[in-house]
């Protein structure tokens, strides 16, 4: 995660250039705009809040929106042509009656036709519908599929690019499976609020509305029947809510845990196996499986009965519309406020109708009780996309110069926790053209001077000063653009040995990339591989040794080709003779552009310190000693905690 911050800060390589290789994607919104109410604090109202919050991403496709809805309102026109028909089937040629002259428009047949010709055409003009409307519905769901996976597309992107916005202190405090599991699981979510909350509704508000309007001058108790359908089951909806929410919220976390126990199980892998401990991570992982499984079989159960019961209420109002309908055919006379005459077909296309609405809001309040499972898992991942970028560390406006003489420490004081210093009262100085040690043991504060120059933090008291410019005056990715790092742990992906080496800098040449390997001792390691530079990496680099890890990490940071190189630890790993060849290749390096090029260097070897210009000697976060000719001539030679 930290190498991609430094590979996005890299000139051609910025968030906006990668985003923006593909016009529908933008850069995250800000945290403001994404508000939202933790999963434990939710209520019933934050499900319409949802739009809102999904806005910024569904406003690149609003159009698509509005084509799709626009392209739905013909069906009313099918629904109008479905009942006519039923009408023609059980009344004209079920009984006899005559046609309409829309009946006879429609069927192109005389308003006497015989009925038999009736029938024929009837069944034509079915058939031709039928296989019209089924063509028409594929291409509108495939476009509504279209539109639902590009935001979903749109989301994901978004929420990984506030993922590597945030802090090191963020990512050293969250647990990477449950991050995951927001990425991949609560993400995939975004679908549901755009199906549920717009175009669902688009879909069946009209076609429910369209079907009370016709019922109402057909047939007004069946009418009445469909309306009551809908308080009927809000008032369902309402009374599952919360409890469906609190099983969803159960599932989502105990589901994200067990993600969590896999992710760390398989990262420290070589430890299970060398310990032997691989049945008790298995038993613990049963463990934390069965709760996520009886979580989810209680959030599932919760919606089944949900379920159950709206479908129940579908039933009583299909059964009560049988009812009346029934009698209004035995009793005869007209109905609705058209006072059309009663008759079989004008029955089964009411009943129809009726039969239709009331899907349509079993439907509608299904989509309510999904919701439920939604507005947790959305609300997960707008938890962490409202995080705000880089946390605790602003970035400036100030473009840093393309290269300068002087990195200063200015009476530097921080601590990870404020009530423990790491470092106290630090004055220190780097120098164009020269190689600067920062020695020390374990524990001294010497990583945490890297992460401090790289801005990983920022210090609690004192100033970092390049050139008399405080570097957090400095816009953070042109301040990171400066700068190439050599980290302890050295990440490598799982891609080709070049792929690694170039991560920071991909356009280098062949003969850059040479060179960095040479000057990092690499040479004869590349050369003993039978593909080359085109030897894959297992996953981390589980293919190389420390060392060789260590070497490689060390040639990406030279090829970066920063003005200022950073490397913590960089000889670790190494054998006397390998660090006096990495020595040589990094004083090769510095004096190779001495105008533009500094190094430095937090170690805890004195082979490695005393090949430097200057050292500056920590213990427990404080300088206790200072050498180098370069010293007498400038504020480094002061090593006193002032």
């Amino acid at each position: 995660m930290i190498l991609r911050a430094l590979q996005l800060s890299a000139p051609g390589n910025s968030v906006g250039a990668i985003l923006n290789a593909e016009s529908t994607i933008a850069a995250p919104p800000a945290a403001s705009e994404l508000a939202f109410p933790d999963a434990r604090q939710l209520r019933s109202r934050d499900v319409f809040r949802l739009v809102a919050r999904a806005w910024p991403f569904i406003r690149p496709y609003r159009r698509h929106l509005v084509y799709l809805f626009l392209a739905t309102l013909p069906a009313l026109l099918g629904g109008l042509l479905a009942l006519n028909l039923i009408r023609v089937f059980f009344d004209v040629v079920g009984h006899g009656a005559a046609l309409t002259p829309l009946q006879a428009w429609m069927l192109r047949v005389p308003m006497h036709a015989d009925r038999r010709i009736v029938l024929i055409h009837a069944c034509i003009v079915g058939g031709v519908a039928s296989v019209t409307g089924l063509a028409v519905i594929g291409v509108l769901l495939g476009y509504a599929v279209w539109i639902l996976q590009r935001i979903s597309n749109l989301f994901r992107v978004n929420l990984y690019t506030r993922m590597q916005e945030l802090s090191v202190r963020f990512h050293s405090e969250e647990k990477i499976g449950d991050a995951i599991f927001r990425m991949f699981q609560d993400s995939a979510a975004i679908p549901g609020v755009i199906n549920g909350l717009i175009v669902q509704p688009l879909i069946i508000v009209p076609a429910a509305t369209a079907s009370i309007l016709y019922l109402l001058w057909y047939d007004y108790r069946m009418a009445l029947i469909a309306a009551l359908l809908i308080p009927a089951n809000f008032l369902l909806a309402w009374m599952f809510a919360d409890s469906m929410r609190a099983g969803f919220i159960a599932e989502r976390e105990t589901t994200a845990h067990a993600t969590t126990r896999i992710e760390e199980t398989l990262a420290s892998i070589k430890t299970v196996k060398a310990f032997g401990t691989e049945a008790r991570e298995a038993e613990t992982y049963a463990r934390d499986n069965w709760a996520a499984f009886i979580a989810a079989r209680r959030a599932r159960l919760m919606l089944a009965r949900y379920r159950v019961m709206t479908n129940t209420v579908r039933g009583l109002a299909y059964v009560a519309a049988l009812y009346f309908g029934a009698t209004e055919v035995m009793a005869g006379g007209t109905a609705g406020l058209g006072h059309v005459a009663v008759s079989l077909g004008l029955f089964q296309g009411s009943l129809a109708l009726v039969a239709g609405a009331s899907a349509r809001m079993r439907n509608l309040t299904n989509h309510w009780g999904s919701m439920q499972d939604v507005v947790v898992a959305i609300s997960r991942v707008l938890e962490m996309l409202r995080l705000t970028p880089e946390q605790g560390v602003s970035s400036g406006r100030v473009i840093p110069p393309k290269s300068a003489a002087l990195l200063t420490f200015d009476h530097v004081t921080f601590g990870y926790d404020p009530r423990t210093p790491v470092l106290s009262g630090v004055n220190l100085e780097a120098r164009v053209g020269e190689i600067t040690a920062i020695a020390g043991p374990s524990g001294s504060g010497k990583s945490t001077i890297i992460s401090l120059i790289v801005r990983f933090f920022d210090p609690t008291a004192g100033r970092i000063l390049l050139d008399a410019e405080p570097i957090r005056d400095f816009d953070l990715p042109a301040w990171r653009g400066m700068l190439s790092v050599a980290l302890q742990e050295n990440p490598l992906f799982t891609a080709t040995l070049r792929d690694n080496l170039a991560y920071g800098r991909p356009n280098a040449s062949t003969s850059e990339v040479a060179e960095a390997i040479r000057r990092a001792g690499l040479g004869d390691f590349v050369r003993s591989l039978p593909a080359g530079l085109d030897t894959m990496l297992g996953e981390k680099g589980s293919k190389l040794s420390a060392g060789q890890a260590q070497r490689l990490g060390l040639a990406r940071a030279i090829l970066r080709d920063a003005p200022i190189l950073l490397l913590d630890e960089p000889t670790s790993s190494l054998d006397v003779a390998t660090e006096d060849a990495v020595m040589r290749g990094l004083r090769d390096w510095v004096n190779e552009a001495p105008g533009r090029r500094m190094a430095i260097i937090a170690t805890h070897r004195r082979t490695t310190a005393s090949r430097a210009d200057r050292i500056y000697h920590l213990a427990a976060g404080r300088l206790v000693a200072a050498a180098g000719s370069a010293l007498d001539d400038g504020p480094g030679r002061e090593v006193s905690n002032a």
